[in-house]
């Protein structure tokens, strides 16, 4: 049922410009990162900030957070891990060939923090130490976010391609050309795969 009595309960005006990438909630914490280059980490029930990270980049993607681990790119060319509890970044990882900025969310697993970049590539990286384990080109750029089902990576690329990705060593099972640019993520449930084109199909 609807309500015209619904009021904010709080708000966290991030400085310096706009809060592009969804927020994440874990341990009763959301973290807010946007055009200020930093990571505010906050409490769910005030909007009080706990403690805050230097990104040394603005942010235009949302947070991947397992356990203590928050992992996220920034538009100067980074991926960090951050433990969010201390709060204090745990690595830093930048590609040695082409360094782009990130718009794609991360998805990870217990070995592996996969992304996708403007370098038109999607990486792999140890989860623990951020070492670039594999690398896969795509044509163009890839906003993205990857979807990892089984042992399977899905991910699209503006070159108008959905790539099916082996997870394990990062090379190609399948390619689908679906006739334009793709900015959005796969969506996955059973054996059905739901994904838009810039083409609207």
């Amino acid at each position: 049922m609807c309500s015209s009595d619904l009021k904010p309960r709080w708000k966290f005006k991030v400085p310096g410009g706009p809060v592009l990438g969804s927020p994440a909630v874990v341990a009763n914490r959301t973290f807010a990162a946007g055009c200020d280059s930093t990571l505010h980490v906050l409490d769910v029930e005030t909007g009080r900030e706990i403690g805050s990270v230097d990104l040394g980049g603005q942010v235009g993607a949302s947070a991947a957070v397992v356990g203590d681990q928050l992992y996220l790119g920034t538009m100067t060319n980074q991926f960090l891990a951050i433990d969010w509890q201390k709060p204090a970044v745990v690595w830093t990882w930048e590609a040695d060939n082409r360094p782009s900025p990130f718009y794609s969310s991360a998805t990870v697993t217990e070995a592996l923090v996969v992304v996708g970049s403007r370098d038109k590539n999607v990486h792999a990286l140890d989860r623990k130490t951020g070492r670039m384990v594999w690398s896969f080109p795509t044509r163009d750029k890839v906003d993205g976010s990857p979807v990892i089902v089984g042992s399977r990576v899905y991910v699209g690329s503006t070159d108008g391609n959905l790539y099916v990705l082996d997870l394990a060593r990062g090379s190609q099972i399948q390619k689908l050309e679906l006739g334009g640019g793709i900015l959005a993520s796969p969506a996955v449930s059973g054996d059905c795969l739901v994904i838009g084109t810039k083409k609207g199909i």
